[in-house]
């Protein structure tokens, strides 16, 4: 199983590669933005070197042929050819950069002198020329210049210009000077310039791309080292997580650093402990539930069975259910000689394991009084019994309240005794065999288990009538609450006895049920805070003419 988890690709390798690709990706993208940045600016510097070249050899051009018009302005109008030649020859040798590849003389659209000789341009190319630098004349630029200086040019394609200027001066009409002129040595110049540029551009890349990669590598190099610390402690938690999983709580991570994994790895520690410390609990808790359901059902077992039972003219049910697990609550009855039989209830201090404890100490003392001698089941000497057996356990006081009663099936004569208990109902039964109003046995009494006062129990007796039900009940009946805290009370619990039938022996088993879901209703949804116990008792003899019959059918 473990085996299976750890089959995927490990932390640091995910780390590694994804560190990677980030430093691949910025490298690319710095290293394509030198490269981009470089050729742009090759670009542009050739760019602007060509253009100042251009304007230096127009500012070159210009200079020529405005000096060579004023120089002509003077010997042209008296045609001194010697001087027009000079003047136009003297041009030639002042052009430095060879730039001027001839220079001539136009009068009236024939060009009529020139230098060099064998450089002269043809009527027709004249002509040519004449028409070009006619048609540069109306572009916007050509006005600007001839407004400036009266300098016209005009591009022959390629690398060849040829530029105009007006010759002026007394018997002086339509003459210009015309030049040509070639940029082919700047454009060579410029040629070798981009080539050297290139090669810087190209060396500079490779520079660039050098020190992309070093970066790249030491990146990578950074990435593995830090993957390989992250995926160490990384690890350990894992391992420790599965150990968890698997159940062994023994093992502990290094949690010394000082960063999120180390407070992560504290982390799995505390819960370590915390886990081992909850199982441990939880085991215990295990425990005392088992021990608590075998008290309850040692409890449940020491109790009466929930069917009706009879001894004589007298019918006993009974029911008892604890707020939690085990419960201080508890009733017994016992038959006796002559008919004759002995019911308690009692009720200890809260409920749970020590309630119980103190419940079952008390029914003890009445099966061991009732071993002892019959003659001693009096209701208030079984009460005593109870007191003694209650008082010394225990290091604090232990209360408990209780009823004792001894019914007499053969005369209907009941004996009873009161130690705080609540007041036991009688209820009669109509000629219809109905419930109908209930009377309070009022005797009452201190608590038993009472360290600092004497036991003071309240005793009486009371005839019953054929039909008569006693109901005998704990203060949990009553105070039983719903969800907004209303208790049951003494009137609904009369009310829920009162108009019931009993027909027969089995009503009781009804009027129990019928009891037991009032409680249930009125609760609803709301915990009981504390146990609930009554007991049913009721003295029915068989009526003579019943008798009878009954005779006769033997």
């Amino acid at each position: 199983m473990g085996a299976s988890r750890q089959a995927g690709i490990p932390i640091s390798v995910k780390l590694i590669l994804a560190t990677s690709v980030v430093v691949a990706t910025a490298v690319g993208i710095v290293t394509w933005f030198a490269r981009t940045t470089i050729d742009d600016i090759t670009a542009t510097q050739i760019g602007e070197r060509e253009k100042d070249g251009l304007k230096a050899i127009e500012r070159s051009s210009d200079l020529i042929v405005s000096n060579a018009a004023v120089a002509l302005s003077f010997p042209l109008p008296n045609h001194v050819e010697a001087d027009i030649q000079l003047v136009l020859e003297e041009a030639i040798k002042r052009d430095v950069e060879k730039r001027l590849t001839w220079i001539g003389v136009v009068e009236s659209k024939v060009l009529t002198y020139a230098a060099p000789r064998d450089k002269k341009p043809a009527e027709a190319e004249v002509g040519r020329l004449v028409r070009l630098l006619h048609d540069a004349e109306n572009t916007r630029e050509t006005k600007d210049r001839a407004a400036a200086g009266g300098v016209v040019r005009a591009s022959l394609g390629g690398s060849e210009w040829v530029y105009r200027a007006p010759i002026t001066g007394a018997n002086v009409k339509d003459s210009y000077v015309l030049i040509g002129v070639s940029t082919a040595d700047l454009e060579r110049r410029i040629r070798e310039d981009l080539e050297t540029a290139q090669d810087d551009a190209s060396a500079a890349r490779a520079r660039a791309l050098l020190v992309s990669l070093v970066v790249l590598a030491i990146g990578i190099l950074l990435a593995a080292i830090q993957g390989a610390q992250l995926a160490r402690p990384i690890k350990g938690l894992t391992a420790q997580a599965e150990r968890i999983g698997s159940g062994d709580l023994s093992l502990r991570v290094a949690d010394d650093r000082r960063d999120e994994l180390g407070v992560l790895a504290r982390t799995f520690n505390v819960m370590a402990d915390a886990i081992a410390e909850l199982l441990q609990e939880q085991a215990q808790k295990a425990s005392l539930e088992k021990e608590m359901e075998l008290a309850r059902q040692v409890q449940q077992a020491m109790l009466p069975p929930d069917d009706l039972d009879s001894h004589g003219s007298l019918k006993v049910v009974g029911y008892c259910m604890p707020a939690s697990s085990c419960g201080g609550d508890w009733w017994t009855y016992r038959k006796l000689s002559n008919g004759r039989m002995l019911l308690v209830v009692g009720d200890a201090t809260g409920h749970g394991i020590h309630s119980a404890m103190i419940a079952a100490t008390a029914r003890g003392a009445v099966e061991a009084l009732s071993g002892i001698d019959e003659r001693l089941l009096t209701p208030e000497q079984v009460l005593r019994a109870i007191d003694s057996a209650i008082r010394q356990v225990g290091d604090h006081n232990v209360l408990m309240t209780a009823f004792a009663a001894v019914f007499d099936s053969t005369n209907g004569v009941l004996h009873y005794a009161n130690a705080g208990q609540n007041f036991p109902y009688v209820l009669r039964l109509d000629a219809a065999r109905v419930l109908e109003g209930a009377s309070i046995i009022a005797a009452s009494g201190n608590p038993l288990g009472d360290r600092n006062i004497a036991v003071e129990i309240r005793r009486g007796s009371l005839q019953l009538n054929p039909g008569d039900l006693f109901v005998c009940f704990t203060d949990g009946v009553v105070e039983r609450a719903n969800p907004a805290g209303k208790l049951f009370g003494d009137r609904k619990l009369r009310s829920t006895l009162t108009g019931r039938s009993l027909a027969d022996a089995s009503a009781l088993l009804v009027l129990r049920d019928a009891l037991i879901s009032a409680l249930a209703e009125h609760g609803e949804t709301a915990i009981p805070e504390d146990d609930m116990t009554f007991v049913f008792c009721q003295y029915d003899p068989v009526p003579p003419a019943r008798q009878s019959v009954r005779r006769g059918a033997a």
